[in-house]
């Protein structure tokens, strides 16, 4: 970490350019005024006149009238058209300019005489001009993003932008013919005819290559296909990107469930639905989220993560996955970055769609809906969007986890199951997003933009848990000592996601510029956690684990089902919240120079701050009734799962109820006393607050050379932080003795070089390369300065300030085919060295005050390598004869490998990276013909190692998943369309074991369906 100040410097550049500046500004007016007065004449005399439809004659004696002058001049000069003119105020030359130019008249001044002459042969420069527009499909007007638009007469290639739109500055006058070219659809010529110094207003339309096929056209699905791929074609970068069609083809409620579709990802699941991001082996706290470009704060606690539940994929306009970066993109995103477009309005025509959806949990046997409704509107000056997205849904999980210990049988040290927990979920979703967009339109190459978003994820979990854990083995099948723990913990989360931003753009002859300002807020609160956990001891049983997934007791004393035998003392409540608000604004300034008919040179820079605070309590309280206990029974739950896990187990009877837990608590506050040591130990080393503050400035450049992008430049980045904790100490009997704030300030800097290379072989087919350089910042509570000292058990956990952000050099080739089908042929590999890589580890300290304890701490370790491939294949079958010409298929897969040095009990040992999986890949099979729409889709990953232990036989590891989906809409007429989708039809299961094969964690979901409508009247 660095500390950099190079104001003084700039500060003296920018005083002496001021300087040079205003000299030269001030010599200037000084000889305009010096030349204005040697010629002053009677025509520079201020005067009024209004004359109407008269002769050129008539007008020339009104000015002679009022200044004095005398106009000299022949047949040859005088002007045939009658005039009309109206002006205060003017001098008499400004008055007569005009129609001078008009007419190719000058003027020879000798003192109060004029003569007028023709002038011959002297031809006035025309003025360029401009062409504005969209591009659109000819049968549904809808605009096409990212079409391909090519100058004839000067070869020179321009884009339109995410809504078909695009601006052509300085072309001569005359008519210009335009290409169009777009994927899917036939290419075509247009002339446009541009008036001297004018803008041009013009809509191109495109025809569909499948109109000639019977059943087959570039509407929903396949218009998102063609969006997507002609976004992927001319980035600059390797992307790839869902439109808003490519996501509703599929089941996938959320942004986690649809980027589990995207070739490279993986998703890391909570309750069975995709939650946080894994790119090409690297989790999220590797790579960034943004909105529109810009980062969101996180919604979990301690961490940066987004929790990817909480948005709905119904409010979303398209995802793009950015693979390699460029130098005007965050430089965080080592394992890549990715941008969530939201809904804008279209130009053309009115937006307008009501969309609801019932369902089925199979699981819990409960219902879920959601429903949606958008509009949006753009006329000539005005543009705006409103949008209401509202889910509730409910989930369901059974849980069984198995942990271990040493026990000795026979005469020998064995290890043994040592406690079995039984933890059913059900769990209440609602999600509830909201957008709004306002535009305004001054001119045709500019706008004022106001966005706002607010995405509000509620979970309430409702929770049945009954834990089993063995004293002691009287030989391998009979057991002692047995303690059963039952609990009924209700908890929430509200994850809350709002972002306001104010920007604007235009477009001035090859100047581009834009200008953004953006608040963002991710809020985490836990409001409800009520934990009453009572216990029944000292119970014999004979145990069977011939099914060691499933080991079951047979308990041959006391009755396990009786609430009265289950009894406590305590009672634990807590509260946490986590808040995370951004302020950052940007601007970008971009320049295009035409060096030939070929080549082009781009030449852009920009720079962005952001000012973000971040605050974290945890309130974890425990209270002990200050004499005797209380029984279960006036605290019993209705929660009851007969068939659990597959019917395996009956999770029900003598279950507590936390809700009364907490209402006896409250009622009785005098019976309890608090246990200050628990609450401090489980509270203060878990609440932190700090800002951070991010500084980054970038050139870059693009080189057209005919097939050749070479797209390369320079971003610095400079990250400062101050972050306040709490050291908490225990004495020798573990008993609280004080917390101690602590306080933190440094900074990150580095300078990020990237080169992006496209090489187009033809219109279809790109090479592509690059070599770029990125980091990933620690979490939140990483850089704390938070610690935990328990002197009894010679143990400590700490927070690290000292950590450096890991930095990574990174390796890309890819190629792509774009296939006329709507389809693309793609692959590639990758290469990532990762310096000061972040991960958490457990190690001895060696000598100084806490000499032998166990430390756990998060940080920067050895060099990580991350490698692999990865290949992609999505085709509509359109050449097949007949019915079967609607057939499609998509599939991806990527494999991955690493390495990384860890500490082991004996000595250094190289593993894969935690979270990593080797491979992971999507394939669907699809038709879509006669409005019909429907596919099969498997979504799939490798065994992986979920979490490192000191020795290789204690990681744990996560099995390989399949996951099979269906999805199927058919069109009833133009305005409706009814789906249907049913998630994890097999069953898919996520199961962890340990790495001598011991089962450890066994999570079972069963199967949610959902039938629904979506109605578009316009």
């Amino acid at each position: 970490m660095k500390k950099i100040n190079e104001a003084g410097s700039l500060m003296k550049i920018i005083m002496r350019t001021s300087l040079i500046v205003s000299i030269a500004s001030l010599l200037f007016l000084n000889l305009v005024h010096a030349s204005s007065v040697k010629g002053q004449s009677g025509l520079d005399q201020k005067i009024d006149i209004r004359l109407q439809h008269v002769p050129f004659t008539t007008f020339l004696k009104e000015i002679e009238k009022k200044t004095g002058v005398n106009f000299v001049y022949t047949n040859k000069e005088a002007i045939g058209s009658l005039i009309s003119v109206d002006d205060k105020s003017k001098t008499a030359r400004m008055v007569l300019n005009p129609f001078l130019l008009k007419n190719n008249l000058s003027l020879i001044e000798n003192g109060m005489v004029v003569v007028l002459k023709k002038n011959l042969n002297v031809q006035v420069k025309a003025k360029p001009g401009s062409v504005v527009g969209y591009i659109k499909d000819n049968e549904s007007n809808q605009t096409l993003p990212y079409a391909t638009i090519i100058i004839k007469s000067t070869n020179q290639k321009i884009l339109t932008d995410v809504n078909g739109y695009f601006v052509i500055n300085n072309l001569p006058a005359g008519n210009v013919v335009l290409q169009v070219s777009y994927i899917g659809y036939t290419a075509s010529e247009f002339t446009v005819k541009v008036e001297d110094g004018e803008t041009a207003r013009t809509e191109l339309k495109l025809k569909s290559q499948s109109n000639d096929m019977k059943g087959i056209s570039i509407t929903g699905i396949r218009r998102g296909e063609a969006i997507a791929l002609s976004n992927m074609r001319n980035a600059d970068n390797i992307k790839y990107v869902l439109s808003e069609e490519q996501i509703e083809r599929f089941p996938d409620a959320t942004v986690g469930e649809a980027m589990q579709r995207v070739p490279g990802i993986a998703m890391d699941y909570s309750y069975g639905l995709p939650r946080n991001i894994i790119i090409r082996g690297l989790d999220q706290s590797m790579g960034s989220v943004t909105l529109n470009g810009n980062r969101l704060p996180s919604t979990q606690t301690n961490s940066r993560d987004i929790d990817l539940n909480g948005i709905l994929s119904s409010t979303v306009e398209a995802i793009e996955v950015n693979k390699t970066l460029t130098p005007d993109m965050e430089a965080d995103g080592t394992s890549g970055s990715v941008n969530i477009i939201s809904k804008t309005p279209k130009a053309g025509y009115q937006q307008f769609q009501v969309k609801g959806s019932f369902g089925n949990n199979f699981l819990l046997g409960k219902q879920n809906f959601d429903g949606s409704f958008n509009y949006g509107k753009r006329d000539n000056k005005w543009a705006y969007l409103i949008g209401a997205n509202y889910s509730n849904t409910f989930r369901g999980e059974d849980r069984v986890q198995k942990d271990y210990d040493t026990y000795e049988i026979d005469g020998a040290d064995k290890v043994m199951l040592s406690n079995l927990e039984l933890e059913g979920t059900d769990l209440h979703r609602e999600n509830l997003g909201l957008q709004a967009e306002l535009s305004f339109f001054p001119t045709e190459k500019s706008q004022l933009y106001f966005r706002s978003a607010y995405n509000k994820f509620y979970e309430l979990q409702t929770r049945g848990t009954k834990s089993y854990s063995i004293g002691d083995y009287t030989n391998a099948s009979q057991v002692t000592g047995v303690n059963i723990g039952s609990a009924g913990s209700p908890r929430d989360y509200h994850r809350d996601l709002i972002s306001f931003s104010l920007g604007a753009k235009t477009n001035v002859n090859n100047w581009k510029a834009d200008v953004d300002v953006t608040f963002a807020s991710g809020l985490y609160d836990q409001p409800i956690y009520y934990d009453g956990y009572f216990t029944y001891s000292g119970l014999t049983a004979g145990l069977d684990i011939s099914d060691p997934r499933a080991p079951q007791f047979n308990f041959t004393s006391g009755d396990v089902n009786n609430p009265d035998n289950f009894r406590t003392s305590s009672y634990v409540n807590r509260h946490q919240i986590a808040h995370d608000k951004d302020l950052q604004g940007s601007f970008n300034v971009q320049r295009v120079f035409n060096l030939s008919q070929k080549n082009k040179f781009m030449f852009k820079f920009g720079g962005r701050y952001k000012y973000k605070e971040d605050d974290h309590t945890r309130d974890y309280f425990q209270y002990t009734l200050k004499t005797g206990n209380v029984s279960m029974a006036n605290f019993l739950s209705d929660y009851s799962r007969k068939k659990y896990f597959n019917g395996k187990y009956d999770l029900s009877g003598a279950i507590a109820n936390g809700y009364l837990m907490e209402e006896y608590y409250q009622q009785n506050l005098g019976l309890f006393q608090s246990d200050e040591t628990y609450i401090r130990q489980n509270t203060d080393p878990d609440s932190y607050n700090g800002t951070e503050t991010m500084g980054a400035g970038y050139v870059m450049g693009k080189l057209t050379l005919d097939k050749l992008d070479i797209i390369t430049g320079l971003r610095y980045e400079r990250t400062g932080f101050n972050y306040n904790g709490n050291i908490v100490n225990f004495d020798n009997q573990g008993k609280y003795l004080s917390t101690n704030k602590v306080d933190t300030k440094s900074t990150f800097d580095g300078f990020f070089p990237s080169l992006n290379l496209k090489y187009a072989l033809d219109s279809k087919t790109n090479l592509r390369a690059a070599v770029t350089r990125s980091l990933s910042r620690p979490g939140y509570y990483d850089l704390v300065p938070w610690q935990e000292v328990e002197p009894r058990r010679k143990r400590m956990k700490k927070g690290n300030p000292d950590l450096n952000q890991a930095t990574s050099t990174n390796f890309d080739f890819l190629f792509e085919h774009y296939l006329k089908s709507l389809g693309l042929i793609s692959g590639g590999v990758f290469y990532k060295n990762i310096d000061d890589y972040i991960y958490e580890s457990i190690y001895t300290q060696q000598g100084g005050e806490f000499d032998q304890y166990q430390v756990t701490q998060t940080v920067n370790g050895a060099n990580a390598h991350v490698y692999g491939y990865e290949i992609a294949w999505q085709q509509q079958l359109t050449f097949l004869p007949g019915f079967l010409n609607g057939l499609g298929i998509y599939g991806n897969f990527t494999q991955i490998q690493s390495k990384f040095k860890v500490p082991g009990i004996v000595s250094e040992r190289t593993v894969r990276l935690p979270s990593m999986r080797p491979k992971v890949g999507n394939a669907s099979l699809s038709y879509e013909k006669y409005g019909f729409s429907g596919r099969f889709s498997v979504n799939f990953y490798e065994t992986f190692i979920s979490e490192l232990a000191e020795e290789q036989a204690n990681d744990l590891m996560e099995k390989g998943r399949i996951q099979l989906d269906f999805s199927a809409s058919q069109k009833i007429n133009k305005k409706v369309t009814l789906f249907m989708g049913i998630s994890n039809i097999n069953n898919a299961q996520t199961i962890l074991d340990y790495g001598d094969g011991r089962p450890n964690d066994h999570k079972y979901f069963s199967a949610w369906a959902n039938v629904g409508f979506k109605y578009t009247p316009f």
